[in-house]
């Protein structure tokens, strides 16, 4: 195996495909790499929903956008195998004309260690325990810690085997000037300007991590009435409509961007507000990226990888069951229903206050 050092001019792949917030979590192993080995090649493969990140991260050189894994993933419930065994032929032939020395799976599943092993690269790291049977793909593995405190220490824990060993570092994120002009255009439009309103992240990937959806009126209305601070709603397309009756129905008469920014445009909302406010979703940890004071709504997760942030604070009340992740074994969320619009508020007035007291 070779030895490496800081002039060792490597091909290097990480693979993480999915999710913003973890993409966004991943984003400074990037960066310590470019920092350990200045001359090697470093390119990223990801799906499409998270590969604007991917290329707003300046220490990567290269983004290779997959955007096949769902057609493969319905091809083998399909049964459609010499189908689905064609395109992944084609896939690595593309793949392997990068000539990768290392690819390093940051995700740990099937389709991500699939990825790393059909890129060609001799060297393939990942993490134990791996899932979905993952551990098929590597060459290497390491441990991830089990009981990070800082929510990017378990990533940057992968480059162990490459002798790098790094503290955790706050997630990377540049917003273009041009995605910042929108966003400021966007909020001059509506009468706000930067750091005088909250900022809300209303979607999350599972409705078992969503806080209540009624509550979010009050919560505008306590910030507008004992703050005279205004909110703007951030989130997918896919809650336009019910954001809007949400915005009809409260008295403060909040600002949606739901559905009306891109996901740079919206980090850049995020970036500029005084609070965010989220739950267990990326652009909440865009907050995180670039300091903005952010108060985290957990229930069905575990927020202990937050404990150390020093931007962060969590609304968390721990069941019984918690936490159950993908394996609810309630309708209603109780951990989610027992955060409270006051809670939220009184939680957001002392972490800005502590943040403007330090600054």
């Amino acid at each position: 195996m070779e030895i490496l050092t800081p002039d060792s001019e490597i091909r290097i792949l990480l693979v993480r495909l999915g999710a913003i917030g973890d993409v966004l979590m991943t984003s400074p192993a990037a960066q310590v790499l470019r920092e350990s080995f200045p001359r090697a090649h470093l390119a990223w493969l990801v799906e499409p929903l998270s590969a604007p990140l991917v290329r707003a991260n300046p220490y990567v050189d290269e983004v290779i956008v997959v955007e096949q894994m769902p057609r493969w993933e319905r091809l083998l419930r399909q049964a459609k195998f010499r189908t689905f065994l064609r395109e992944v032929r084609d896939f690595s032939h593309e793949l392997r004309r990068h000539h990768f020395d290392i690819a390093l799976d940051f995700q740990g599943l099937f389709k991500s260690g699939l990825a790393a092993w059909l890129s060609g690269a001799p060297r393939r790291i990942g993490f134990l325990p791996t899932r979905e049977g993952n551990h098929v793909f590597l060459t290497e593995s390491t441990k991830r810690p089990l009981h990070p405190t800082r929510i990017t220490q378990s990533y940057l824990a992968l480059l162990g085997p490459l002798g790098i060993t790094a503290p955790a570092r706050r997630p990377v994120l540049q917003i273009a000037e041009e995605e910042r002009a929108q966003a400021h255009e966007f909020l001059s439009a509506r009468g706000l300007t930067e750091h005088n309103y909250v900022a809300c992240c209303l979607s999350t990937s599972r409705p078992q991590k969503d806080w209540v959806w009624s509550r979010w009126a009050e919560l505008a209305d306590l910030f507008w009435q004992r703050e005279g601070m205004r909110t703007v709603f951030i989130g997918g397309s896919e809650r336009r409509c019910d954001t809007l009756s949400l915005v009809d129905g409260c008295a403060a008469k909040p600002i949606s961007a739901v559905g009306q920014s891109s996901l740079l445009q919206s980090a850049a909302l995020v970036q500029d507000a005084a609070l965010v406010v989220g739950g267990d979703t990326g652009l909440t940890y865009a907050g995180l990226a670039v300091d903005t004071p952010t108060v985290a709504l957990y229930g069905s997760t575990d927020p202990t990888w937050l404990a150390e942030e020093p931007f962060v604070s969590v609304c968390f009340h721990p069941m019984t069951c918690s936490p159950c992740n993908r394996r609810p074994k309630c309708k209603i969320f109780d951990c989610m229903q027992a955060i409270t619009a006051e809670e939220i508020y009184t939680t957001g007035k002392s972490l800005w206050e502590r943040v403007r007291a330090s600054v």
